[in-house]
């Protein structure tokens, strides 16, 4: 027999190798319980981490979501004074118009000529009067029209032969007249105002001269 074969293992031997499987496997197991108990504290704090990110991230968006609030309360409360200064302005403006327009007629009107009624309607305004010529009436509207800061577009609507009483000698020959004219305020406050509330006063037709 070939003395070079390992001779069989006894008992002792057995056991032996059978306990150092053993410890080496429960090494093993007490090595991945370890692995996994670190892995899931690294995933947890992970986690908790992220949590607190998240936390973080939707109490700022609602000091953010606070602070867009008040500044568009702050922009509501700035246009309101805004459109408030606008509409004094525009009444300031309002106030003075009829006395600027009254300053510019009466440096308009030629000295025979006698203005019987005015009437205004937002920001048109009819003349009538009397004029001993129609040349009379062509030079009030040259004047309104060189006013161009005070009125535009002057229209001479109609002109009708005066009859006078025995009395008026000098108003037997003279013509009424009627001229539509537009007036001109150079307030912005005031342009724009008229431009939101309400459409311009539409002119009456021209009626044929007579």
């Amino acid at each position: 027999m070939n003395s070079a074969l390992a001779a069989p293992l006894d008992e002792g031997q057995l056991s032996d190798s059978r306990l150092a499987f053993i410890r080496m496997l429960g090494l093993f197991v007490v090595l991945g319980a370890l692995l996994a108990a670190l892995a899931f504290f690294l995933i947890d704090g992970a986690i908790t981490t992220e949590r607190a990110n998240i936390d973080l991230l939707q109490r700022e968006n609602a000091k953010l979501d606070a602070q867009i609030k008040e500044i568009a309360s702050v922009e509501f409360d700035i246009k309101t004074l805004y459109q408030r200064q606008k509409a004094v302005e525009a009444l300031q403006a309002v106030r003075n118009l009829p006395v600027r327009m009254l300053s510019a007629i009466v440096q308009a009107t030629p000295e025979t000529v006698v203005l019987t009624k005015l009437a205004q309607a937002g920001m048109h305004l009819t003349i009538n009067g009397l004029a001993r010529s129609n040349e009379e009436v062509a030079q009030l509207l040259r004047n309104l029209e060189a006013l161009s800061t005070h009125f535009s577009h002057p229209d001479l609507v109609e002109t009708v032969a005066f009859e006078g009483t025995p009395n008026a000698k000098d108003l037997r020959k003279a013509l009424t007249f009627r001229i539509s004219v537009d007036l001109v305020n150079a307030d912005d406050a005031l342009q724009s105002e008229l431009a939101t509330d309400g459409s311009p006063t539409a002119r009456p037709p021209a009626a044929p001269a007579q």
